[in-house]
């Protein structure tokens, strides 16, 4: 594999590419005149974004929109953002802070932020800040500690 393939496929991939994991079939190519497609190495590669397909294979870099011989790709959701990974555990952070954000509360009560917020509105919680929400500490460990077991 090239430097510029390569680089390439991240450009793509950034750009909300995916790799097509089928084969299509040979009337694909037959229908664009692709030299490659039966080489073992340095064959096609695929790539597929919405209704469009593209081939990385070759220099020609062929673009076909909704085209026959495809089995059609599923739709993915992407995760906006990444979830939290925190290096100490749940009672370090309620010792090491009076305030918590509402993903930390969520992390030291193993809940989601949704349900967080869903305390807050029930009087569970109380919320010191608008924007962003703070809860005490010491009221996430009180919570903490009254859950049913």
């Amino acid at each position: 594999m090239s430097k510029t393939l390569i680089k390439d496929v991240i450009a793509l991939t950034k750009d909300g590419w995916r790799p097509y994991p089928g084969q299509p079939d040979s009337v694909v190519y037959a229908r664009i005149g692709c030299p490659n497609w039966q080489k073992k190495t340095n064959g096609p590669y695929w790539f597929v974004r919405d209704k469009f397909y593209l081939c990385v294979g070759c220099a020609s870099r062929c673009l076909l929109e909704n085209p026959a011989g495809f089995v059609p790709m599923l739709p993915v959701r992407m995760v906006e953002e990444p979830q939290p990974f925190y290096s100490i555990s749940p009672q370090e952070m309620l010792d090491r802070h009076d305030l918590l954000t509402v993903r930390q509360a969520a992390y030291v009560l193993n809940v989601s932020e949704r349900t967080v917020y869903d305390y807050i509105a029930e009087g569970k919680l109380v919320r010191l800040k608008e924007r962003p929400a703070r809860i005490r500490a010491s009221e996430v460990k009180a919570l903490r500690e009254n859950f049913d077991e």
